[in-house]
């Protein structure tokens, strides 16, 4: 023992003459490393060592090197001892297991062998080598140990060394990297969420990493505790709604301290998340309390989970909508169409980790909105949903990209001070980002914003399906879904899913029907686009499909997608060895099927990421879809729209007229389908930009100005809608959007002179 105690004074001390400088210079937080408490315990380690430090919710443990006893249970506040157990004849680092609640515990001059690392019951005291961490053993005691409970692995720092070594709870060397600290020698180590915390051996220091990218966060000096701290350990339940960071005392006399860190940064026993869906059992069961801006002026703001209906058993998505509105119309997205986006995903066949079916999803859009659809309740006071003012286009970007500053803006304002950063995805509904016709917006595969912008689709707001259709399809984007699943293959036919630009406005086609709102649940067969099987189809039964047919100039739906399909639209759905490209992207290529139920993933963009600011990309690629787009979507229906006839030119030619002429819009529906054709609030026209590029033709016929009228003509199975213009149009540019009652919409452009 008076080797190793040597050493680790000699290595002391030279650590420290190293580290000086570096420490003095180090800027701290207001409340990073503030300490908190110290608790003397009752009862000395009998070698004077020792370096181990566990929480377990309720209480603390600690070691002793060399000595017997080598595990004591004492009051976290006051160190009396509640129980004391010989294990081992020594022991090192400690970290309390939240899924077993068990202690592991690290090797410490006892019986056995270095490298040793035990599971302890902390009922009985009794404990057992479950394997031997022989990489980590290269000196007679290990000072640093955590349990993540993310991965079920346990984090490994032995004494005097600069690196921390990753094993399985099996005994498996997952990996081993460097120390982040500088000037010394890595000692204790935790984590219990997405931040890695490392002490200093006898620098009294501590250094705070990510641990997805080790990218640091920050770092705090320990030296006011006045202790030799070792071993770490997160607890998020003693001075709630403070965290703290115990570390224990090396030599006696035997005490621990308790420094503050970010709340909710680091959570008891290793950070247990039950269903996996990146929020941690403790908040889901007891509300958690977040520093929206690190010590800043906002204080902590605690977000009572439970009240809003979290389940640590099943997997939760927490979404706050903040709308535009004030003026002509609201950006709010209807309770109808939040609804059918919530049933989706309780419908859903995910499979959490504790076997529980389906997700709970919970829309926060202001106090009046429903909280839980099965009871009705609202919001409440647990809302945070606010209205914006309405803006025309919402930030800007190149003809491929968006950038966020406008968006952030109002996150920063609207969102941030809530503290539901960690816990929430943040969606504005506004009327247009960056002067397109988008219907939305993600900020990435695996984010946590998002936009929906239906401002140039029905009614300027866009129907009940395209409001459900675009939100789930950009949160489908944050939950790691691209628009061909796991590819960027757009329109494939054997890809049923709203993510799929085909489905995403009116839902997928089932039993005939279009409007369920859903991710695909299996991978369907591949479609090899240079030998197609028209007889095969793509083997759905029950479902629909779409598919490019040229001479329509439209993806058309199949209503039954079991039986054969007319890949190549001649008319004949029994050839085989086809050559098409049925999605009209990127010539004949494989396109591949895809579940994405199985595949989403709940950590993205700041979920999950408390104590740290989230990297979050400034630009993003803005493949989206337009209403131009959309045009060659025709929903399934009853209605066969051939385009406009004359006088009206179809896009992309523009219409010159005369401003305050009223023009002759005339169309067929494939029959007669009576007058109540449109949809609420249709026809209607807005203004937009002008396009220099686009083709421009003059309306050759226009009618004398009288009452907005239609008609139908069955000799020439012709509707004609008088569409009246304004002489204050003149010098604009408008799109003339018709929306029929099916659902279905098609629009002109025109240049008003």
């Amino acid at each position: 023992m008076y080797r190793l105690l040597k050493q680790r004074w000699l290595y002391a001390v030279a650590a420290a003459m190293l580290a000086s400088a570096l420490i003095a210079s180090v800027p701290v937080s207001a409340a990073n490393g503030d300490l908190v408490h110290e608790t003397d315990f009752a009862a000395p380690c009998g070698s004077g060592i020792g370096v181990g430090i566990a929480f377990d919710g309720e209480q603390l443990w600690y070691s002793c090197y060399a000595s017997s006893p080598d595990l004591y249970k004492a009051n976290a506040l006051t160190g009396a001892i509640l129980a004391s157990y010989n294990v081992a004849g020594g022991l090192g680092a400690l970290a309390w297991d939240g899924k077993r609640k068990k202690i592991w515990a690290g090797w410490g001059g006892g019986v056995g062998s270095d490298g040793d690392i035990r599971l302890i019951d902390p009922v009985s005291g009794a404990g057992s080598v479950v394997f031997n961490a022989t990489a980590a053993a290269t000196i007679e005691l290990d000072d640093g140990l955590a349990y993540d409970a993310k991965d079920d692995t346990l984090l490994i720092s032995p004494d005097v060394s600069q690196t921390i070594y990753k094993y399985s709870v099996a005994g498996a060397l997952l990996s081993s990297f460097g120390w982040h600290g500088s000037g010394c020698f890595n000692s204790g180590v935790a984590i219990g969420g997405e931040l890695l915390f490392e002490g200093s051996n006898g620098c009294n220091h501590v250094w705070v990493v990510r641990r997805d990218n080790f990218a640091p966060v920050f770092d705090f000096g320990t030296g006011a505790g006045g202790v030799r701290d070792e071993d770490l350990e997160c607890d998020s339940v003693t001075f709630s709604p403070k965290t703290v960071m115990w570390s224990v005392e090396a030599y006696e006399p035997r005490r621990a301290v308790a420094f503050e860190i970010p709340p909710g940064s680091c959570a008891t026993g290793g950070g247990v998340d039950s269903d996996g869906d990146a929020l941690l059992d403790e908040w889901e069961t007891n509300g958690v309390t977040i520093d929206p801006d690190a010590s800043g002026p906002v204080t902590p703001q605690f977000v009572d989970l439970p009240a809003m209906g979290a389940d640590k058993n099943k997997p939760d998505i927490f979404l706050e909508i903040d709308w535009m509105g004030g003026g002509a119309h609201s950006h709010a997205l209807s309770n109808t169409a939040i609804k059918k986006v919530v049933d989706a995903f309780a419908a859903s066949p995910y499979v959490s980790p504790t076997g529980s079916v389906g997700i709970n999803m919970h829309v926060d859009q202001g106090p009046g909105s429903i909280m839980n659809f099965s009871t009705n309740a609202t919001w409440g006071t647990l809302s945070r949903g606010n209205q914006l003012a309405e803006v025309a286009n919402l930030g800007t970007g190149t003809p491929s990209t968006y950038n966020w500053s406008a968006f952030d803006a109002l996150k920063n304002t609207n969102f941030t001070p809530t503290g539901r950063t960690p816990i929430f995805h943040y969606v504005i509904s506004g009327h247009n980002y960056d002067s397109t016709t988008s219907s939305g917006l993600s900020r990435g595969f695996g984010a946590s914003d998002l936009i929906v912008s239906l401002g140039s689709f029905a009614n300027s707001v866009g129907t009940d399906n395209q409001q459900a259709g675009t939100l789930m399809h950009e949160l489908g984007h944050n939950l790691g879904l691209k628009h061909g699943g796991g590819d960027h293959d757009n329109y494939k036919p054997n890809y049923l899913s709203i993510m799929n630009y085909g489905f995403q406005l009116d839902g997928l086609i089932k039993n005939g029907v279009a409007g369920t709102f859903d991710y695909s649940r299996s991978a369907l067969a591949s479609l090899n686009e240079n030998s197609l099987s028209e007889p095969a189809g793509i083997g759905a039964p029950g479902y629909g499909t779409r598919h490019w047919c040229p001479a329509s100039g439209a993806y058309v739906a199949v209503a039954n997608a079991g039986g054969a399909i007319d890949w190549n639209c001649n008319g004949n759905s029994t050839e085989t060895g086809v050559s098409f490209d049925v999605n009209n992207e990127a010539g004949n290529t494989t396109l591949n099927g895809y579940n994405d139920w199985a595949n989403i993933t709940f950590k993205g963009g700041a979920i999950g990421l408390a104590g740290a600011a989230p990297d979050l990309p400034m630009e993003t690629e803005s493949d989206t879809l337009t209403v131009e787009a959309a045009a060659k979507i025709p929903p399934l229906t009853q209605f066969t729209f051939t385009g406009f006839f004359s006088p009206v030119d179809n896009p992309p030619t523009v219409n010159a007229v005369k401003a305050g002429s009223a023009i002759p819009v005339k169309f067929s529906l494939g029959g007669n389908q009576g007058l109540d054709i449109f949809a609420a609030g249709s026809p209607y026209s807005q203004q937009i930009a002008c396009d220099s590029g686009a083709p421009v033709d003059d309306i050759e016929q226009t009618v004398n100005p009288g009452q907005a009228t239609l008609t139908y003509d069955p000799l020439t199975d012709q509707y004609t809608y008088v569409w009246k213009t304004s002489k204050p149009w003149s010098g604009t540019c408008r799109r003339l959007t018709v929306q029929f009652r099916d659902g279905s919409q098609q629009f002109a452009l025109f240049k008003l002179k």
